[in-house]
């Protein structure tokens, strides 16, 4: 059989007109312009992503001094309770809270102690009250102002980080 009595069937009219779009396509699909696209895509997704990793380190920052502060509260409460008949215990306790608060800067931490509700801020005002306030409660709250974000600036505006860092612990009185 001759081969030039068959139909054409590799150049229909049909199939001319679905290969220059595929040809087309070709030509705008070549590697080097590809280039151009990741870097805008680059550029429209950094920001954002940059902000949530800056975001995530000032959070476990915040979250880190924030268990500094709650475990000196912790423990100054417990040993601040467990101090009748010491002649010290405010100024003992205010070591204990500074000792157990030794990653922070311990110029900005303040303590502030009740026995029974009543602010006592020497030691003779809290021997006085510890002695006789056998399983009265003992309050120690500890503050650590002036906490400095890890990020300055409108980063940290933005996510309205806190000034200072507050942790109260109760204990009964031994």
């Amino acid at each position: 059989m001759n081969a030039s009595l068959l139909p054409d069937t590799t150049r229909t009219p049909l199939r001319a007109a679905l290969a220059r779009p595929a040809a087309r396509l070709r030509k705008t699909q070549r590697p080097g312009r590809q280039r151009g696209i990741a870097a805008i895509e680059f550029a429209l997704l950094a920001p954002p992503l940059l902000v949530i990793v800056l975001g995530m380190a000032q959070f476990g920052w915040l979250l880190g001094n924030y268990v500094m502060v709650a475990n000196a509260t912790s423990s100054a409460a417990r040993y601040f309770a467990s101090q009748r008949g010491n002649s010290t215990p405010y100024s003992t306790t205010k070591t204990q809270v500074t000792t157990a608060a030794s990653y922070l800067v311990t110029g900005n931490l303040s303590i502030t102690t009740y026995v029974n509700g009543t602010q006592c801020t020497t030691d003779t005002e809290c021997a006085t009250a510890l002695s006789t306030a056998a399983g009265d409660p003992a309050t120690v709250t500890v503050t650590y102002s002036s906490f400095s974000p890890l990020f300055k600036g409108t980063l940290a505006g933005l996510v309205g980080m806190p000034a200072s860092l507050n942790s109260t612990m109760i204990e009964r009185v031994q």
